[in-house]
């Protein structure tokens, strides 16, 4: 079983987009997977929901302690569920401030129902705040989208910086199984980025990137993943080999 963090500690880089749409490419190909929305924001509950009024959501498992198992719904595809966010968890940083382990609560909420999953992909918002944290300690692996602009890699050092602090303090592997391109129009700058990107986290970087497509939005806004708006749009077909492209390093790293 495998919980991914998607993370990058900017905005706009489609990890929302990647969170709904690399679940639903491994939920097709037959996986048991559970969408984690730990972003206040709440965009991943809204797409994959359609609806934002839940009266179990992250918020109670977090700040309530109740088990995860009653969060979590099911989204029209037999082989996903999600655990739906709350608007509430935006003042996270203050509300856990001085809990205690507030950093492991979602790794310890997530273990009761690890077996019943093959993957677990879990949503961050767009900082490093303690939501993010708490998502890093429960993950297994780490998976990083960049826009591919020319400020892609500002601030990724911070990322880094905060991934290094908890693997020395929580005793923590914290992987990175890779980091992939979003947004390409495929113009000079992208392919710039992009080999700026290969330099700086060489085998790392996925050979697949996410086209710049308008469906996605789109679908966004008919709470669809992209496969359900237009399953024979670039989006969709980038979306299906970087799940692809996923599967072959997890069989890999597991000896298979």
């Amino acid at each position: 079983m495998h919980i991914f963090c998607i993370t990058n500690n900017k905005g706009g880089v489609a990890k929302t987009t990647s969170a709904i749409n690399i679940g639903y490419a491994l939920a097709d190909q037959g996986h048991k997977v559970l969408i984690v929305d730990a972003d206040p924001q709440c965009n991943a509950t809204y797409a994959l929901l359609g609806s934002l009024e839940y009266e179990k959501s992250l918020y109670e498992v977090l700040q309530e302690n109740l088990p995860i198992a009653q969060a979590i719904k099911a989204t029209k595809h037999q082989n996903l569920s999600v655990v739906p966010c709350s608007i509430n968890l935006s003042a996270a940083d203050v509300l856990m401030a001085s809990a205690h382990g507030r950093e492991r609560r979602l790794e310890r909420a997530l273990k009761p129902i690890t077996d019943h999953y093959d993957f677990i992909i879990i949503d961050t918002p767009p900082q490093l705040g303690i939501l993010t944290i708490n998502a890093l300690v429960a993950c297994t692996e780490v998976l990083i989208p960049f826009t591919l602009s020319t400020f892609a890699l500002i601030g990724s050092g911070v990322l880094e910086e905060t991934m290094a602090s908890l693997r020395q303090n929580l005793d923590l592997k914290l992987p990175v199984l890779g980091v992939f391109g979003t947004l390409d129009e495929r113009t000079v700058i992208n392919k710039n980025v992009l080999h700026s990107i290969g330099v700086q986290y060489g085998d790392k970087l996925f050979k697949t990137t996410i086209p710049k497509n308008v469906a996605v939005e789109y679908a966004h806004n008919q709470a669809e993943s992209i496969f359900e708006y237009e399953a024979t749009s670039k989006a969709a077909e980038a979306y299906k080999q970087l799940a692809e492209e996923i599967l072959e390093r997890v069989e890999l790293g597991d000896g298979r």
